[in-house]
């Protein structure tokens, strides 16, 4: 509806809507009666018999753009039925769009998105096929009829069909340690939202998820199809962004900037729609500082030589590093951290472990995870059973990030135990540098550009394997991101608030601890100065003790939020001058 209409049509719009909600009360009654529908081989019941019109897609990263349930095709007024036995968490409208979501065993909920009448109340018990409402409710992608069907197990969302279509229920068991989430058969992802907000949460937080989810998904399918009239679309985004709001205020920042997602889709680069996800971004990081002041320690130790975990370390460089295995990669005061010097190895990008050159650090991110893991094995062979931490610096950290994900086993005698992890300044969510470099490769003009400014600009970036899989969009983060991090590692990511080569925006890692620190000096010195940095180590040193982090001020907490928000949005902007069209 368009703002500012003549009275007489807002008179007319009201009497229709008045009818509706007749109709569809009287539709309710009708709904409460009916009988549950067949479907479904297994356990778990199709919410409608229609076919599945949109698939589960998993977002490439946090934040990205993704399908986190399927869509069915329902004709509007077609009863919904719950999938499985379970408790209603939330019945009701959420910007301006009715959703159920069911509570089952096992950590799992579902999600009945847009609902035309909503038949259950929260709290109520609801059996398999029961109706929780109908189809046919208004959403971004959703005015004309159909469901959107969601699925989370616990923090991570999963592909519905895999519920749907399992007959034999082998498929789904299998026997795990207690303090491991089942990595299979489900195709999970990250958490939702990032550092210290993913650590479990209450049920309104769990919700507002699964309802942030589906609107978010929607909006972004709405603008990718291309069918709906601008004016509309300026509708829905205002409706999600004021909803992101209250969202922040009221069930912390994973269901804010979820709905920012949904202005990002919209408006895609208008300044309009770049103002809303920076304001939304900036408040969902306020948030995650608040909630870092309610876990953080104004009495932590600086590093100063004491203390430390006692355990082995080894320490991982970035990119353009050197050295190893005896000599320093990067510049890390091991001794500040308690550290002896024969406790402490350098990770070597070269395949023998041997001495590396920088070169050799933009190479296949996976085959140095693999050559973390043989060397691991070989600190095991010499130290056998001494735990061992890892701290990485940059680039360092994604090549923990494939060792913890791919190679890793706890189980396995090989492996050293894993004891702390600490990421300083590492991309694990891809480096809008190199987004930016990705796009210029594109053009012919912007090809030649990267080419004649390597080596002679420092913030240039090199043409590599490395660098590429660093593309915020690559496939390699995407494939990176596919499952979670082992669950008793205690990871720790910290960033530096001018830190342009990676933005502070950039260094989340789900369950881990999220510190942002001001190292001072130049922007171009951050990104180097942050091993060293007193702040930072002292973050380090806590984390290596079990302690909870130094807090942050308010102003520091403050630059820490917006500085890093403005630099990658800038850095985002280089891929899209018009130099690099085609």
């Amino acid at each position: 509806m368009r703002l500012h209409q003549p009275r007489r049509e807002a008179t007319i719009c009201l009497v229709l809507c008045l009818a509706a909600s007749s109709f569809l009360v009287a539709r309710q009654t009708e709904l409460a009666g009916a009988a549950p529908a067949p479907g479904g081989c297994g356990t778990w019941l199709p919410p409608v018999e229609g076919e599945i019109t949109r698939a589960f897609q998993a977002p490439a990263f946090a934040y990205g753009p993704g399908h986190r349930g399927v869509d069915f095709a329902a004709a509007p007024g077609t009863p919904v039925r719950a999938a499985a036995d379970g408790v209603v968490a939330f019945a009701g409208s959420v910007a301006g769009s009715l959703h159920v979501v069911v509570a089952h065993d096992g950590g799992l909920r579902t999600t009945y998105a847009f609902l035309a009448v909503i038949a259950v109340h929260e709290g109520d018990r609801v059996s398999r096929g029961q109706v929780v409402g109908a189809a046919g409710g208004s959403g971004p992608e959703h005015d004309q009829g159909g469901l959107h069907f969601g699925v989370r197990l616990g923090d991570r969302y999963i592909d519905p069909r895999q519920l749907l279509e399992v007959c034999d229920l082998t498929q789904l068991v299998r026997l795990v340690p207690v303090d491991e989430l089942p990595a299979e058969p489900w195709d999970a992802r990250r958490p939702y939202a990032p550092g210290t907000l993913t650590s479990g949460g209450s049920g309104v937080t769990a919700v507002a998820g699964d309802l942030a989810g589906a609107l978010g998904d929607a909006a972004g399918g709405a603008f990718d199809a291309g069918r709906r009239h601008w004016d509309v679309m300026i509708g829905v985004a205002g409706t999600a962004v004021a909803a992101g709001a209250r969202s922040v205020a009221d069930a912390g920042a994973a269901a804010g900037r979820s709905l920012a997602n949904v202005a990002t889709a919209v408006f895609a680069r208008s300044p309009a729609g770049i103002a809303a996800s920076v304001a939304v971004d900036v408040a969902g990081g306020a948030v995650d500082w608040w909630r870092h002041r309610r876990e953080c320690s104004d009495g932590s130790p600086a590093a100063d030589g004491t203390g430390g975990s006692g355990h082995l370390l080894m320490a991982v460089g970035g990119i353009d590093s050197a050295g190893a295995p005896d000599d320093p990669t990067f510049d890390l005061d091991t001794r500040a951290l308690g550290y002896h010097d024969d406790e402490v190895a350098y990770f070597s990008y070269a395949p023998g472990g041997g001495a590396y050159s920088p070169a050799q650090t933009h190479g296949d991110l996976r085959r140095a995870g693999l050559g973390l893991a043989e060397q691991l094995k070989r600190m095991q062979r010499e130290h056998p059973g001494r735990e061992v931490d890892l701290i990485a610096h940059s680039q360092g950290g994604v090549v923990v990030d494939v060792f913890l994900r791919d190679y890793y086993d706890a189980g396995d005698p090989e492996y050293p135990p894993i004891g702390t992890v600490v990421t300083l300044s590492s991309p694990h969510e891809g480096a809008p540098l190199a987004t930016a470099a990705a796009d210029w490769r594109r053009s012919p003009v912007g090809d030649a550009l990267i080419d004649a400014a390597q080596g002679r600009i420092p913030l240039a970036p090199a043409d590599g394997p490395s660098v590429r899989q660093l593309d915020e969009h690559s496939r390699f983060l995407h494939d990176l991101w596919n499952d979670r991090l082992p669950d008793h590692v205690d990871f720790t990511t910290i960033g530096a608030t001018d830190d342009v080569l990676v933005p502070a925006t950039q260094i989340d890692v789900p369950d881990a601890t999220k510190v942002v620190v001001d190292v001072g000096g130049s922007p171009l010195g951050d990104h180097a100065g942050i091993p060293h940095d007193p702040g930072a180590l002292g973050v380090v040193r806590a984390a290596l003790e079990g302690r909870p982090p130094p807090c942050v001020g308010i102003v520091e907490g403050a630059r820490g939020v917006v500085v890093p928000t403005l630099i990658t949005r800038v850095e985002h902007a280089l891929g899209d001058l018009p130099v690099v069209s085609r």
